[in-house]
């Protein structure tokens, strides 16, 4: 055999040999080459809105807020008696996690729980519409550490135009002061056919004095039980109780439309203070549907 055929010989078996190794190398690489890809960043849930109490001068945190938010993923979140410094935490968390939200505050006033001040916030995600923003406050509230108002501005849902307001009216044992901001709460959505309302109202739905107008000017709760009319059914957003506490579990927490209707209700229980009440909102004729709660 000449020295040219063995060269050609040796240069083919070390191909077949490569062809080989190949063959038995290549699925495993070509398994992780071929794996599936990285899913896709969890985006907010359109038309999805939330209210949450969120206790930042007692229990509330910037990481609870942002794991709140990341979890529920809501278009709008309406958070009360709320750290602002906590909540601008809370976005700069979320977005640093991939999750784009931005945030306005609404009324606020100082107080010795938060290293910051205290008050009303919206956090929504990027690219929501938020025309004609507004903070006012009601005629009269508690005093300096409190500022009870309505935080309103107007979004586009299902492809209308709907007023949107997020309030915290005057604490248990300020039943005249809830009153009074009730009317002119009602006074304030009155322009507005499809309006919401989200946020704590510190009374139970069939106190008459204070949710009265409310339910006179069409609104409907979240929570189809909860009403005028006094109803077991009607889920408690406030469970606990004992010293500090209602004498017996409330329902403080709405998510309220007029002209708009419900696809879902959520309550979750995050502390044992306020639970969050989540609910996809549609222009659309449909029934409400029973709540859960976790």
């Amino acid at each position: 055999m000449g020295i040219r055929t063995k060269r050609r010989l040796s240069t083919t078996l070390a191909g077949l040999v490569t062809m080989l190794v190949a063959g038995f190398v290549t699925p495993a690489y070509a398994g992780q080459a071929s794996a599936e890809p990285a899913e896709e960043p969890l985006k907010p849930i359109t038309n999805r809105f939330m209210t949450w109490n969120t206790n930042g001068q007692g229990l509330g945190t910037p990481r609870a807020i942002a794991e709140q938010i990341k979890h529920f993923l809501p278009q709008v979140a309406a958070l009360q008696e709320s750290c602002l410094n906590e909540v601008r935490e809370a976005v700069r968390q979320l977005n640093e996690a991939g999750f784009e939200y931005e945030y306005r505050s609404g009324l606020s006033a100082v107080n010795f729980g938060c290293p910051g001040r205290l008050g009303t916030a919206i956090v929504y995600a990027k690219g929501t519409t938020v025309r004609a923003h507004n903070r006012k406050g009601y005629s009269d509230d508690e005093g300096w550490s409190e500022a009870r108002g309505m935080q309103s501005f107007t979004t586009r849902l299902d492809g209308q135009w709907v007023r949107v307001f997020n309030t915290h009216l005057s604490a248990p044992g300020h039943e005249k002061l809830r009153k009074l901001q009730a009317a002119e709460l009602v006074t304030a959505t009155r322009p507005h056919p499809r309006a919401l309302v989200l946020g704590d109202f510190n009374t139970r739905p069939y106190v008459a004095n204070v949710m009265g107008p409310i339910w006179q000017a069409g609104f409907k709760d979240v929570d189809q039980f909860c009403g005028p009319v006094e109803d077991a059914r009607c889920t408690k957003t406030l469970p606990k109780t004992g010293p500090g506490f209602p004498t017996k579990a409330a329902k403080f927490d709405y998510i309220l439309g007029r002209g708009v209707n419900f696809r879902s209700c959520r309550l979750h229980t995050p502390t044992e203070d306020h639970r969050i009440v989540v609910g996809d909102v549609t222009v659309a004729d449909v029934p409400r549907p029973a709540c859960t709660v976790t």
